[in-house]
C-alpha cells in the first residue's frame, strides 16, 4: 500500500470512529446477562460496544484497537458509557450494569455534551467498574480512577490478573467487591496455577466475590463453583444482546 492509500485509510477510518463517537447508538450496545450459578438469577449485565456491521469496526476488538491507534479512546469511551447508561435507564431491569472504562478515562472529565446522560446513570443505576489486566501497569492512575468511581457509589471489578506480576499486591490496594476468572484460558479446568490460586486465596480472604466469565459449557460451570465462583457470564448463561424489554 502506497502513503497515499495508507493516509487515505486511516483518514476513512477515523471518520467512522468520528460518526460512531457523534451517535453512539450505532455502537450497540450488546448487553450479556450475568446470573447466580445456584439458581441462575440475572443480577446484573455486561454492556459492550461494537461498530457497524459491514464494516472494518465491526468488532469490539477492531474498534478498540483502532480508537487507540487514532487517540480516540477516551471521546470513544464516553460516548459509549453514557448511552449505556441511556439505555440501561430508560429500558433496563432494576440489576447491576457493568462497564469497563478503558484506563485512559481514569481522572478524565466527562464531554460537556454527555454530562445528562451520565448525570442521569450516575443518580439512577447500579454501576460496577471492571478494571482490565492492562490498568495494572499504573497502579497509582488506577487507584485514583476506583477511588473516583467509588465516590460515585460504585462497585469495583478486577480483571483476572493471574498472570500479571506483583497483581496480588494492586488487589489489596484497589480492595475490588468483585473479582474475574476467566475460564477461556488454558488449564482453568485443572490444577489452578500459582498465580490463580494466588488470585483466588485474595477474593477468599477479603471477602469479595468471584465471577467467572467465558462460562459457556456444563464443564466450564462445574470448573466455576468448584473454583469458588458464585456469579458467572457466558454463552451457557445467554449471549450478548439486547437488554430484556
Amino acid at each position: 500500500m502506497s502513503l497515499s492509500d495508507s493516509m487515505d485509510a486511516m483518514r476513512a477510518k477515523r471518520m467512522l470512529l468520528e460518526e460512531l463517537i457523534e451517535h453512539p447508538e450505532r455502537l450497540g450496545p450488546d448487553f450479556q446477562p450475568i446470573k447466580r450459578l445456584d439458581d441462575d438469577t440475572v443480577v446484573g449485565y455486561k454492556a459492550t460496544g461494537r461498530g457497524q456491521q459491514g464494516t472494518e469496526l465491526d468488532s469490539t476488538l477492531a474498534l478498540l484497537e483502532s480508537a487507540q491507534g487514532l487517540g480516540l479512546v477516551e471521546r470513544l469511551d464516553w460516548a459509549f458509557r453514557c448511552h449505556a447508561f441511556d439505555v440501561m435507564v430508560e429500558r433496563g431491569p432494576d440489576v447491576e450494569l457493568y462497564i469497563t472504562p478503558e484506563p485512559e478515562t481514569y481522572g478524565g472529565a466527562c464531554p460537556p455534551r454527555l454530562a445528562a446522560a451520565f448525570g442521569r446513570g450516575k443518580r439512577q443505576l447500579k454501576v460496577a467498574a471492571e478494571v482490565p489486566a492492562d490498568a495494572f501497569a499504573d497502579p497509582a492512575r488506577t487507584v485514583s480512577g476506583v477511588a473516583e468511581y467509588r465516590g460515585w457509589g460504585w462497585r469495583v471489578v478486577a480483571d483476572d490478573v493471574s498472570e500479571v506480576p506483583g497483581a496480588v499486591d494492586v488487589l489489596e490496594r484497589l480492595r475490588p467487591e468483585v473479582v474475574k476468572l476467566d475460564l477461556a484460558r488454558p488449564g482453568r479446568t485443572g490444577t489452578p496455577s500459582a498465580g490463580e490460586a494466588a488470585m483466588l486465596e485474595w477474593a477468599r480472604s477479603a471477602g469479595a466475590i468471584v465471577m467467572a466469565v467465558n462460562v459457556d459449557t456444563e464443564v466450564g460451570r462445574a470448573a466455576a463453583v468448584q473454583a469458588g465462583a458464585t456469579i458467572a457470564r457466558g454463552r451457557l448463561l445467554g449471549p450478548p444482546g439486547p437488554l430484556p424489554v
